[in-house]
């Protein structure tokens, strides 16, 4: 019989197990039989490295988008954002703006809004406040202004830069209300946009406000108050205006004043004198301003801010007149505002939808008006107003905006809006209406002002007692 050498017969295998069984370590380890060392040490390594390698992988692939993504967003930028080119000494514009709007915020907005500083003047590059006696005019405004403007305007008495106010003052919110922060928006105006507004309007001075018996003295400065012999300031630095009571008048009031030099220079010298000119809360330099304007022969109210129906949206800013604060810190606010300047007749409010109707929070604000002496006009926002029904019970001075006329359309509208206004006018009797300030609009009031016919301009105190609800 042949040798049996099947490797799978174990007859011819030796037994060494006790019970004929042939024992695990009977056999060679050809790995035929051994299913333990499927996962011996040599085999381990080699899953680890697998699945290491499937882990590489996939970073590769998460970097490579992330990557790519960066790429792509860059390019996105660098395509959205444009670009600016190079200054003319080689250098890149700073921020992301132009560098024609970045000029004309670093020329011209900020040429409005110069710290207060001691002695200073208004000059062309811009208005600050200080402790001066007199005013130097703006070579920009009319010759007849520059001639006179160096008459004495306040006595030694009234001074301080912005009406006495004080930057340095903790309980002072304006030393930040005319900048960014507080995101009240400047307008840019360069002097190339009102350049082509023809001759300036022969000055007409009118007195300066320098009568210390309408002033009241206080630790940040000087408030307006009836004097002792009951003259009211409101009366006091009025425009003289005389007409036949049979003629129509129409009262207009430009605002926004204050922030942008170009603008509010161009204002002053170009538009008709009785056109009242109406300072914003948050310009400064206005005690210079409003002198200036009255140096030029107009009648000026300052801005009061008020909460509308449409807050936060629409927000009035810092200085505002709220319906959420206690009547103190209203009135506190009202006098911080009162204290920026000299000469003006009262206050016209702005937004106040929602704070001329409620009549515990404007009653006081009202109530301080006519105790200094001071006239209020209602912008006329809300129906609901409570403006007119309070000044009559409490029989103090004010007026009332039929029309808010829209600027920002073309000239043949701006200038139906106007004619509409004259119309109404002669239908009434007396009209009143408010428009901001813009480039377009004091060259289209100039116009306008010329071609008027059976209709005067008056300023607002003129206007006082004659207006209806």
């Amino acid at each position: 019989m042949a040798a049996d050498d099947d490797d799978f017969d174990l007859d011819d295998d030796k037994i060494t197990g006790e019970s004929g069984v042939p024992a695990p370590t009977d056999y060679d380890d050809d790995d035929d039989f051994d299913f333990d060392d499927d996962f011996d040490d040599h085999d381990k390594e080699s899953k680890l490295k697998a699945l290491f390698a499937e882990k590489g992988k996939l970073i590769g692939i998460v970097a490579g988008a992330v990557i790519g993504l960066s790429v792509i967003g860059g390019g996105a930028y660098w395509f959205f954002s444009g670009d600016d080119g190079d200054t003319a000494d080689g250098t890149k514009p700073k921020g992301n703006v132009g560098s024609a709007v970045e000029m004309a915020l670093q020329q011209q907005a900020t040429g409005g809004l110069t710290p207060p500083t001691t002695g200073a003047k208004l000059t062309q590059g811009g208005v600050t406040g200080g402790t001066t006696a007199g005013v130097t005019a703006s070579p920009k405004l009319s010759a007849t202004t520059a001639a006179g403007a160096t008459a004495n305007m306040a006595s030694a008495t009234v001074t301080g830069g912005m009406g006495g106010y004080t930057p340095d003052n903790p309980d002072a919110p304006l030393s930040t209300a005319a900048v960014g922060e507080v995101g009240v928006t400047i307008p840019a105006v360069l002097p190339q946009a009102v350049k082509n507004l023809g001759e300036p309007i022969a000055a007409q001075p009118l007195p300066a406000a320098n009568d210390q018996s309408l002033f009241e003295p206080t630790e940040l400065g000087l408030l307006p108050t009836i004097s002792k012999d009951g003259r009211e300031p409101w009366k006091s630095y009025a425009r003289p205006f005389a007409a036949d009571p049979s003629t129509p008048v129409v009262a207009l009031i430009v605002e926004g004043l204050g922030q942008s030099t170009a603008l509010t220079e161009a204002a002053i010298a170009h538009l008709p004198l009785d056109v009242t000119l109406s300072f914003s809360a948050y310009g400064q330099g206005l005690k210079n301003w409003v002198a200036a304007a009255r140096q030029q022969g107009h009648e000026v109210l300052l801005e009061l801010p008020m909460e509308s129906e449409a807050f936060p949206a629409d927000d009035p800013g810092p200085m505002a007149m709220m319906t959420s604060k206690t009547p103190s810190e209203n009135l506190k606010n009202l006098n911080l505002l009162m204290m920026q300047a000299q000469g003006y007749v009262g206050f016209v409010g702005t937004h106040g939808s929602q704070f001329t109707k409620n009549p515990k929070a404007l009653a006081p604000v009202l109530g301080e008006m006519k105790t200094r002496g001071l006239l209020f006009m209602d912008p006329r926002t809300s129906d609901s107003s409570l403006t007119l029904d309070l000044a009559d019970q409490m029989q103090m001075p004010r007026a009332i905006a039929d029309i808010t006329i829209d600027p920002n359309v073309s000239d043949r509208r701006l200038r139906a809006q106007l004619d509409t206004l004259e119309t109404l006018a002669k239908n009434q009797g007396a009209t009143a209406a408010i428009i901001s300030a813009t480039p377009n609009s004091i060259k289209t009031i100039k116009d306008w002002a010329t071609s008027l016919n059976g209709v005067k301009i008056a300023p607002i105190s003129s206007l006082v007692g004659r207006q209806k609800q």
